[in-house]
């Protein structure tokens, strides 16, 4: 079989959304599959491995428009704008006021309007004649295109309606529905609708949660497969890293932190309630972007002292760093809104098999996955968390901090989840032929 993965993000890029994909295009190519990858190549980290070989990865040229706004806000700002229902004569500090409101309002439309569907709206361009040219020489049977961003869809859905070619919708994220969906209110409309049209055409719909899964069911009256990321095993070093004999326990977190939405606060707050001979004992070590506002915020809760920021480190070295903790961090946001957020990085922890805590929304499905597999705690009460780390901190010193039971993360590898895939490629392919035929 012939398969085409769209994808935006893909290897070495490491980025959250290169991830899925890369090792889907490992494991297509190792099962014998003609595989063909279009995509791009401009993030500045280029450190995850290419399992595939290079020959089969078109990195298009993809260049972002230029940005006229700060052009035309230092034009107008010559000019101040008075206030509704004034004479203009309002005081220098008013009229700042009301000018800084204006062009935040401005700015919030202006990049609505410029980035339907989205940042990467550009990509279409380029990637577009580049498939064309791809498939005029080497014709797919099906094509795969994963999102965000949703330019991918988009870019997918014309391939397939010029060549005729059956494709799949890869939702790693939601498009409308999506919990940090941000757009201005008009634009929900707009991106509503232009989400219907792309997806139309999509012979079959793809998500990682099982609520997602729901929600993409309900919008476009598709059946919707859900595809966990799942974790690769040969990814992880072949020698198990221990923990650290130390006394101190030790927590990591290994990501993004996202001010407002992935907030360490609550055990930043726990440990400020530890008897002062156990606060001593434990560390929380992040390793990721945005270290200031790690910093601030142990500043305030008083912890300064029991936190480390490290830059972001490799994918393979962050396996081995999430192997040789003793407790793994989950962040997520504490909102309803989030309930269908199930991050690729939950099963990482799980085979890493150490305990772990998550602040976020407490019925959410990655809340359930690890109260069901019994994988450590969910709770965003500062005391209760404090509990659990006197216990964590009693295990450790008692020798009793062990790895959690394999089977916390049964059925859960990358193999297990793409041969669902793997199934869906053929069932589309099936209807394809049968509908033909009729």
């Amino acid at each position: 079989m012939k398969v085409l993965i769209v994808s935006f993000s893909f290897p070495p890029s490491n980025v959250v959304g290169a991830i899925r994909v890369g090792k889907l295009a490992r494991y297509l190519d190792r099962r014998g599959y003609d595989l063909r990858v279009l995509t791009t190549d401009i993030c500045g980290d280029r450190s995850l491995p290419l399992d595939i070989p290079r020959e089969r990865v078109i990195y298009t040229d993809y260049r972002q428009r230029n940005d006229r706004l700060p052009i035309l806000v230092r034009s107008a700002r010559r000019r101040p704008v008075a206030a509704p229902g004034t004479s203009g004569a309002i005081s220098p500090g008013e009229s700042g006021a009301w000018n800084k409101l204006l062009w935040n309002s401005l700015r919030r439309h202006y990049y609505g309007f410029l980035h339907i569907p989205d940042l990467r709206r550009d990509w279409i361009k380029t990637a577009v004649p580049a498939g064309r040219r791809l498939i005029e020489k080497w014709k797919p049977d099906i094509i795969f295109g994963s999102a965000p961003p949703f330019t991918g869809l988009i870019i997918s859905s014309r391939l397939s309606r010029a060549f005729d070619i059956p494709w799949i919708a890869d939702f790693r994220d939601l498009w409308v529905d999506g919990p940090y969906y941000n757009e201005p209110g008009w634009r929900r409309r707009v991106d509503a609708v232009l989400e219907q049209a792309t997806v139309r055409s999509a012979s079959a719909l793809v998500t990682v949660s099982p609520s997602w899964g729901e929600k993409l069911l309900r919008r476009h009256r598709k059946a919707t497969e859900v595809v966990y990321n799942g974790y690769a095993e040969e990814d992880f070093p072949q020698s198990v890293p221990q923990a650290d004999r130390g006394e101190v326990l030790t927590i990591r977190y290994t990501g993004s932190i996202y001010p407002g939405f992935r907030d360490p606060s609550a055990v930043f707050a726990a440990i400020r309630l530890l008897p002062n001979t156990l606060r001593s004992r434990v560390i929380v070590e992040f390793f990721g972007d945005a270290g200031d506002d790690v910093l601030a915020l142990a500043v305030k809760h008083c912890v300064r002292d029991r936190i480390t920021v490290s830059p972001p480190v490799p994918y393979r070295r962050a396996l081995e760093l999430q192997m040789s903790a003793d407790i793994l961090l989950l962040l997520q946001w504490s909102d309803k809104r989030d309930e269908g957020n199930l991050p690729g990085k939950i099963f990482e922890y799980l085979y890493a098999r150490r305990p772990i805590l998550l602040i976020g929304y407490e019925h959410g499905v990655a809340a359930r996955l690890v109260w069901e597999r019994g994988a450590g705690l969910v709770s965003n009460a500062p005391e209760r968390i404090r509990d659990q780390l006197k216990a964590w901190i009693e295990d450790k010193q008692a020798g009793r901090l062990n790895s959690l039971d394999p089977s916390v993360s049964r059925d859960l590898s990358r193999d297990h989840q793409f041969r669902k895939l793997e199934e869906i490629f053929v069932r589309v392919l099936n209807e394809r032929h049968s509908a033909t035929r009729t």
